[in-house]
């Protein structure tokens, strides 16, 4: 197999630094003075890190001291990286060598060998520590190798870091015990895992077990011992097989046991983001087509149904037609640097200018923000990731826009970050107030990307294309593709339902890069106003929200007015004489098209979902069926699925808190009371407390199918829960608790509802809209009668009276006679 030695997308694009530019440019002189400042930052870090914190895992910037594991406030998950093995140190290492100062990283080498140890009585991140800890070390010991056979310095080296690497290797593999495959999302470091912390550690998300293979693998090839890369190719594997089928999308939770989704919504960002980096870049550093190939495939699935125009919006894996939230997360930005180095130029320019809209309203890119670019989570911690894409733009392209791009992120971090001992992150990017952390990614990868933005190739002491970044900044060498002797071929061979993977990269020889970003200069709302965002028409309609003020605005801009029709409900159309440009006129046409597209397959959704029946026997032994709406979450009762269960009481009733008598629902079928709380948070409720299904009962004593509209339960946007949910109307809930006290161990089928009965509730429902029509009119006659001084009329009034009555008469005897519910 031929075998690329260099970054794939920077051979694609080297022509690219020819291109001319219509962006500011910047001076030689200025770029260096900017590479000065970066690393005059670094040290502002790294040196009260180590004057103020250092033997401790992290520097608090605003306490000057150092943060230990369990000597301050438990940070609940956040804390879960930390060890007291020093870890802000191990994960700067290699950055002191991309600055060139070889006796710091003399001196940091020797501190590590010399003071760390992993043999703690700690819990730890089995994800957190494989990035920061084990590749800071194996990229530590690369060079503190290389800088021993050609410099004057660490002399004295004779692999300790490789070494500790090894011992931390073992530490983590009782974390791969399990059915699947896929390591536990935690790990003791001295006793593994105990039994009685099996349940705590069974979720883990797609990132943390699918960001194992290129440390993993790259320990097993430079000691030579096969298990740790075995371990990492098996995890791949099976997270690989538990893809959905259809879409080729990953969810974000699972259960490393069972191999179940926990969590199906799939993004690119927290949670599942490096999974997809370490399928790409496995392919590059071990030279395996098979993950090259999986990212082919996962690249399609996310470029069709996540990508929105620039944004990146979460869908469900198994529904991606459907956004499963309406907000976007930091850690997407990402993104955009994979796909410079997967040849995927275009689409990688315009999400950064998208993202870069974003710190210029913000300064920062916030924790997450909405899809009208509002603040949703305002937490900044320093991260790394836009800064990573930035470089790798820059490197990719040659253009100037990017350094400035660069520049103002550096002045941002020197003015709302930098703090006496330290850089804090930011606790809201809307007020910049700080708080008292420094992770250690700010060091490993922060100050590392930002100095090589704006670092020449002779301001570096290694040939950095030599090299490939891990997710948390390490720097990997490519030459550890060559596969050791004692290696199995039999991992060599390709996924039976791959496809030949694509190698080449696109050409963008003639593409300029200005002509991508300037239709994306005014995305964000506030920036220039006057101008609409140019998000297309139809990708704009699947987040099109009612009541939001931006939302509005821009289908009026269309010539799309609203009214309200009788019930309630708006109605959207062209307004033709509306004063808009041609061109907003064909936006709002297609506007109005993908919409209704939508809204058809949402009713049709509705339809399909709101057909369900909840069956049981009678005390002469005949089946009674009763209508149920179902949920547009948890099991789907289609294709003939059922649950088949006793029956039982939530207590308390409404289901909205943990139930006191889980010994009585477990694996039964839960009546709850509607009220107090969301459908699904009753649902994950009686999920928690073992059942198998539930049906929630109207709290409105004289509710019915035949006067009520049907409709699908709604979720979240959270897709966690697994048992099938309904829900009955009061009057069609009557015989199930009239046959409940009779019987109290009465066995209940809740399941699809046959299509036979369904076209008959379709019948009762269409007589139960007459109904309620003629009981308007009759309101109508009545009060016409009560306030009319006609006798005429009221006496027509008497006789319009009197056949209203008989018609309502008549259609009572033939509900009567309905086999509805029986």
């Amino acid at each position: 197999m031929i075998k690329t030695l260099g970054l794939i997308s920077l051979v694609a694009f080297a022509t690219a630094h020819d291109q001319p530019f219509s962006g500011s440019f910047m001076s030689k002189e200025e770029k260096l003075g900017l590479m000065e400042k970066a690393k005059e930052m670094f040290y502002h870090a790294y040196t009260n890190y180590m004057e103020h914190a250092y033997p401790a895992d992290e520097l608090m910037p605003l306490s000057c001291k150092g943060r230990w594991r369990t000597k301050e406030n438990n940070r609940g998950d956040m804390d879960d990286v930390l060890g007291n093995y020093s870890l802000t140190l191990i994960d700067t290492m290699d950055t002191l060598v991309v600055l060139g100062d070889l006796p710091e990283f003399d001196r940091a080498v020797s501190k590590v060998v010399t003071s760390v140890t992993f043999d703690r009585d700690v819990v730890v991140s089995v994800f957190e520590i494989n990035i920061r800890v084990l590749g800071g070390l194996l990229s530590g010991h690369i060079f503190a190798q290389h800088f021993k056979e050609n410099s004057n310095h660490l002399q004295w080296y004779n692999g300790e870091l490789l070494a500790m690497a090894k011992d931390l290797g073992y530490r983590l593999m009782p974390a791969f015990n399990t059915t699947t495959g896929i390591p536990y999302s935690r790990v003791n470091l001295r006793y593994g895992i105990k039994k009685d912390q099996l349940h705590y550690f069974q979720e883990t998300c797609t990132a943390c077990a699918g960001s194992m293979i290129l440390e993993l693998a790259a320990l097993s090839r430079l000691s030579g011992i096969p298990i740790f890369e075995e371990k990492a190719h098996r995890s791949m594997d099976s997270l690989w097989s538990l893809r959905h089928r259809s879409s080729n999308l990953m969810g974000t939770v699972l259960n490393v046991d069972s191999g179940d989704w926990i969590r199906r919504d799939s993004g690119v960002g927290a949670g599942i983001d490096s999974y997809y980096e370490y399928c790409l870049k496995a392919y590059v550093l071990l030279g395996e087509s098979r993950y090259l190939s999986r990212f082919n495939k996962h690249y399609a699935a996310i470029m069709k149904y996540i990508s929105q125009g620039p944004m990146l919006l979460d869908v469900h894996m198994h529904r991606p037609q459907i956004n499963s939230k309406n907000f976007m997360d930091a850690l997407l930005a990402f993104w955009p640097g994979l796909q410079v180095l997967s040849g995927d130029l275009k689409p990688a320019i315009e999400t950064h200018e998208m993202l870069y809209q974003v710190v210029q309203k913000h300064n920062f890119i916030p924790e997450a923000f909405t899809t009208d670019f509002q603040v949703h989570w305002g937490q900044h911690p320093l991260r790394p990731e836009f800064l990573e894409s930035t470089y790798f733009l820059y490197k990719a392209t040659g253009d100037p826009h990017y350094l400035n791009v660069g520049r103002q992120v550096l002045n941002s971090l020197q003015k709302y970050a930098r703090v006496e001992c330290g850089f804090a992150a930011v606790k809201d990017v809307r007020t910049t107030a700080n708080e008292d952390t420094m992770d250690s990614f700010v060091l490993a990868e922060t100050f590392k990307y930002l100095y090589l933005l704006f670092a020449e190739s002779e301001d570096l002491i290694i040939n950095i294309d030599e090299y490939l970044f891990t997710t948390e900044g390490h720097l990997l060498p490519l030459s550890l593709s060559v596969q050791p002797q004692n290696y199995t071929d039999a991992d060599k061979i390709l996924d039976e339902d791959t496809d030949l993977p694509k190698r080449s990269c696109p050409s963008f020889d003639n593409l300029l890069t200005e002509s991508i970003r300037k239709p994306l200069k005014n995305m964000v709302d506030g920036l220039c106003p006057n101008r609409k965002s140019r998000i297309e028409a139809r990708e704009f309609a699947k987040i099109f929200q009612f009541g939001n003020e931006n939302h509005m605005q821009r289908i009026k801009a269309m010539g799309i007015v609203i009214t309200k029709l009788p019930n309630g409900l708006p109605l959207l159309f062209m307004n033709s004489s509306h004063e808009s440009n041609p061109e907003d006129q064909i936006d709002g046409h297609e506007f109005l098209t993908e919409l209704n597209i939508i809204m058809k397959d949402v009713n049709q959704k509705e339809k399909i979902n709101s057909a369900k029946s909840v069956s049981f026997d009678n005390q002469d032994g005949q089946k009674v069926s009763l209508y149920a709406g179902a949920a547009n979450f948890g099991l789907p009762l289609n294709l003939g699925l059922k649950v088949v269960a006793r029956i039982a009481i939530a207590n308390p009733v409404k289901g909205c808190e943990t139930l006191i008598n889980p010994n009585d629902v477990k694996e039964k079928i839960v009546l709850v009371e509607r009220g107090d709380c969301m459908f699904i948070e009753k649902a994950r409720k009686l999920q928690e407390a073992g059942a198998v299904g539930g049906i929630v009962i109207d709290n409105a004593t004289d509710s019915s199918v035949i006067t009520s509209r049907a409709f699908s339960m709604s979720d979240d946007g959270v897709d966690d829960v697994s048992i099938p949910l309904v829900f009955l109307f009061a009057s069609e809930a009557r015989p199930l608790l009239d046959m409940l006290n009779i019987n109290p161990d009465l066995l209940v089928t809740i399941s699809e509802l046959p299509k036979e009965t369904e076209a008959e509730i379709d019948s009762v429902e269409d007589t139960g809209t007459m109904i309620n029509n003629s009981i308007d009119k009759l309101k109508k006659i009545i009060g016409d009668i009560m306030t009319s001084n006609d006798p005429t009329q009221v006496q027509l009034n008497f006789m319009i009276l009197a056949f209203v009555l008989e018609f309502l008469f008549s259609i009572t005897i033939l509900l009567c006679r309905h086999r509805i519910g029986r």
